[in-house]
């Protein structure tokens, strides 16, 4: 039988902890890892409904991009929301290992799947840094008037409404992205002379920087990162071919949209 601490240092050779920022949680955040694997869930978050989908597909091991807390924790508190979840997964003996920030900075990692979802061919990182590192640069296989890339960024990700600051009214084809909150690149994605720049969590005088240089999009966080749940899945079907894997269905985005 497989058992966990195989399954995470599988993951670990993808994206090692010691590449995560230092405010960050990763790696197996409960649970034994000696343990054998019934299944495996993935998900962007952990929440209520993604227990309760574990238990129905019987997953006892669920790998998630976002960690339910950062920094240190020294106790739980049964009115909290995560720590109220926590004791449900333990109780449930579910246990959750975490890929944050240290999976945004691998090779194939969270703005690689970004690339793939919009069909983008992947370059290489926006900020390299040895053999890993930050956002990615792609290319589109035909340029695109800015109205139809748009569009086309729309229907892709699924996403109602877009945030963007004007660039130069060319075609756009080569493109920066970052999951998640990615602004910082701002000054590496003008220095690459990309088109437009993807990413999300835009401050609003980021704009400013931005306008009139290139296309600043903000796709929202959820939208941004959602396909890295298909991407892990993928990942650890290719390793352990004989593991129930399970992808999730729900939609965890806790932001609505009023059109």
């Amino acid at each position: 039988m497989t058992t966990r601490r195989t399954v995470i240092e599988a993951l670990e050779r993808w994206a090692p902890p010691s590449w995560a920022d230092s405010y960050d949680t990763v790696g197996l955040l409960w649970g034994d890892p000696t343990r054998s694997i019934s299944g495996i869930l993935t998900a962007l978050d952990l929440t209520p409904d993604i227990l309760q989908e574990a238990q129905a597909v019987g997953a006892d091991f669920i790998v998630v991009h976002h960690p339910i807390w950062f920094g240190q924790k020294s106790r739980l508190a049964w009115d909290s929301y995560a720590d109220k979840l926590i004791y449900d997964c333990i109780r449930a003996d579910i246990a959750v290992y975490a890929m944050h920030t240290n999976l945004d900075h691998a090779q194939e990692g969270v703005s690689y799947a970004l690339c793939r979802a919009l069909g983008i061919i992947p370059e290489g990182f926006l900020r390299p840094v040895n053999d890993h590192g930050a956002g990615y640069i792609g290319r589109g296989s035909v340029a695109l008037a800015v109205e139809d890339f748009l569009k086309h960024v729309q229907k892709a990700l699924s996403i109602p409404v877009l945030r963007y600051v004007r660039g130069p009214q060319t075609a756009i084809q080569r493109v920066a992205v970052c999951g998640g909150a990615g602004s910082f690149l701002l000054p590496e994605a003008l220095r690459a002379g990309v088109d437009a720049f993807l990413t999300a969590d835009i401050p609003y005088h980021r704009f400013f920087e931005a306008q009139g240089r290139l296309w600043l999009i903000d796709i929202g966080h959820y939208e941004s990162e959602v396909w890295i749940a298909d991407h892990i899945a993928a990942y650890l079907k290719r390793h352990f071919p004989d593991l129930s894997i399970f992808s999730t269905r729900i939609r965890t985005n806790p932001v609505e949209y009023w059109l």
